[in-house]
């Protein structure tokens, strides 16, 4: 993390200083989130639409804070703590998330997509580890406010770090990768996620190519070759000519590509045509996720990782919750992946739901957001694709999924299914199913955080309902 003295900073942000401090005092870290202040921290108050966190000033100094930036405009500025004060609390952690980025020797690998980019982080930065130092972004910190802060909770001796950089419109990556400067810059598909601020994916694709801008001089740029949109996209963008290119997929025209599958419970098994690596192994699930191996693969060699290093590294990943984890309740296996929702997830979910053996298999589907005027059919197709999937029952929740219970309807052999417009109720209603031989699959939109139905159907554990 960041350590640098107060003064140091203020000059870095051209701040004017107020408050109780002395200008050799050491800043030691930043926090964004007054709960989660530790000693002689940078408090950061951003002041949002619903929430204002100058207002909480007293509760970090009791934590221990030693500064804190400080908008001009805010009135009561504290006076027992070292006083930064900004025209723009935000962008003076940007700022100084950019001069703290400049002063790091780590190679840094930044990761953005429609799907994928939270597994390809975590894999990434698993390999990576087998030979670096390695930090990555946490949970989803990916956007403006959490990039900046993912820069400056680095350690100085960080030697690779992994970024993931979100986004929800046409130039926020252009923005986000200026101030990561990636050495290598992957893109791991590209969907109709977040349509509604974009007038065609097309758009989408030229948003995500804005990755390119901020890779440095010579580095590498690493995509999904498969994807005929990214091809194009990627031949009609004025890329810099130092920037090399490689691509993984299941087609021979990849740099990297599948050469052999299979997958169990325990995780999946897959050969690529660098015979040299051998059978590789990955404790996740799902074809998708011999795709994001891949990535982090051209990721590990462009860092002058051997063969060994690779196959070790795919074996010490850490993933981010709520995504495809497996959780056994009295009889019933519970496969939670509900940290998002869209067709293209759904579709790898429901393959790898196909892994769970169970009497009675039940798949609970919330609410996509997102897709203005295409959401109706959007949700309607969905359910009509469940025809290909073994489901003996079909629960949905909200206004949107009642159109994916109409597709399943009016196209499938699903005996059973039943609606909700509340992920309260469908707790309820999925509590008689905790001492059946069954399978649940729980996958909505992060907004609806139908992780709550897993943490409540927990508490039953044991009982009889």
């Amino acid at each position: 993390m960041i350590k640098i003295r107060i003064k140091e900073a203020a000059i870095i942000l051209n701040a004017q200083c107020a408050g109780n401090f002395s200008g050799e005092d050491f800043i030691e870290g930043v926090s964004i989130d007054s709960r989660k202040v530790s000693q002689n921290n940078l408090f950061v108050p951003i002041k949002g639409m619903t929430v204002n966190g100058h207002k909480f000033i007293n509760d970090v100094i009791e934590k221990g804070a030693c500064a804190t930036l400080w908008n001009k405009d805010e009135p009561n500025p504290p006076e027992n703590v070292a006083v930064l004060l900004v025209e723009d609390t935000l962008k003076a952690l940007q700022d100084l998330a950019l001069w703290y980025r400049n002063t790091l020797k780590a190679k840094i690998v930044g990761v953005t997509g429609s799907n994928g980019k939270t597994s390809t982080k975590d894999i990434t930065a698993g390999v990576l580890s087998q030979k670096f130092k390695t930090q990555k972004t946490m949970g989803n910190f990916n956007t403006e406010i959490g990039v900046p802060y993912t820069l400056l909770s680095l350690d100085e001796d960080c030697e690779a770090a992994v970024i993931e950089m979100g986004m929800e419109r046409k130039g926020e990556i252009d923005f986000l990768t200026r101030l990561v400067q990636p050495d290598i810059g992957i893109i791991t598909s590209v969907g109709l996620v977040h349509i509604d601020n974009f007038p065609s994916i097309e758009e989408i694709a030229k948003a995500k190519l804005e990755i390119t801008e901020g890779i440095k001089e010579n580095g590498l740029f690493i995509y999904f070759g498969d994807d005929e949109l990214i091809e194009r996209t990627v031949n009609s963008t004025k890329i810099k000519e130092s920037i090399r290119k490689q691509t993984f997929g299941l087609e021979e025209k990849n740099t990297l590509f599948l050469t052999d599958f299979s997958e169990s419970m325990e995780g999946i098994n897959f050969k690529v045509n660098d015979h040299s690596l051998g059978e590789l192994h990955v404790e996740m699930l799902g074809k998708h996720q011999a795709l994001n191996s891949m990535a982090a693969i051209l990721a590990a060699r462009e860092l002058g990782m051997n063969d060994e290093e690779i196959r070790l590294g795919l074996l010490r990943i850490e993933k981010t919750g709520l995504r495809n984890e497996v959780i056994k309740i009295n009889d019933c296996t519970i496969l939670n992946d509900c940290y998002k929702s869209n067709p293209v997830s759904i579709s790898a979910a429901l393959d790898i739901f196909e892994l769970i053996d169970a009497k009675n298999k039940i798949t609970v589907l919330g609410d996509m957001l997102g897709y203005r005027e295409m959401s109706h059919d959007m949700h309607y197709n969905v359910g009509k694709n469940l025809a290909s999937h073994k489901i003996n029952e079909l629960v949905t929740i909200g206004q949107e999924a009642k159109f994916m219970a109409k597709g399943a309807r009016e196209n499938t052999n699903i005996k059973s299914i039943v609606e909700f417009d509340t992920k309260e109720e469908a707790t309820d209603y999925l509590k008689k199913y905790m001492s059946e031989d069954c399978a649940i699959l729980i996958k909505g939109s992060r907004f609806l955080k139908l992780e709550y139905i897993v943490n409540t159907l927990k508490n039953t554990e044991g009982k009889n309902e």
